[in-house]
């Protein structure tokens, strides 16, 4: 009867040296899967911001504005104007480019714009500085460049911006 018994019981499983073994395309899978979060940490996909400046004649301008940041964020472009000269200047128009601004939506800005992206800032006297912010929410992805000017009379000085939008 012993004998019964132990014919009831399966086989021993055979003796399998266990080692790991990636081909190729497993090692390139294991590199991406590890470089997404090192980059993530590495601030690759977060918020970031630029900052451009220029001057021309008796105008200076600062702008602050997201470099990259999310689809459907929202953020602001700021834009300082200096009045570098000893007179007062009547009127300044601060643009924004429309192919730039264009590519966001939610647009406000403030000062109100007069004329399309156009803010017309008035009776600026001599050192003063004036502050245009546009706030944007990201619409299309990916980059999107463009301009933004200050003129005064035959004084006119511009920046280039380029924001990326991520997904």
């Amino acid at each position: 009867m012993s004998d019964q018994k132990g014919s009831d019981r399966p086989p021993q499983p055979p003796d399998i040296r266990r080692r790991l073994c990636f081909e190729r395309f497993h090692l390139v899978g294991l590199l991406v899967l590890v470089a997404v979060p090192v980059l993530a940490l590495l601030g690759v996909f977060g918020e970031r911001w630029g900052r451009v400046q220029a001057r021309a004649g008796a105008l200076e301008l600062r702008v602050l504005y997201p470099e990259r940041y999310r689809y459907r964020q929202i953020s602001s472009v700021e834009v300082l104007v200096t009045n570098t000269s000893g007179r007062r200047i009547d009127t300044l128009t601060v643009a924004f480019d429309t192919a730039y601004i264009s590519r966001f939506s939610n647009i406000m800005i403030s000062p109100p714009p007069v004329r399309g992206y156009e803010v017309d800032l008035l009776d600026v006297e001599p050192g003063g500085t004036r502050l245009v912010v546009a706030e944007i929410q990201g619409f299309r992805y990916w980059r999107h460049r463009g301009q933004v000017t200050a003129a005064a009379g035959t004084d006119t000085v511009r920046v280039d911006l380029e924001t990326l939008v991520f997904p």
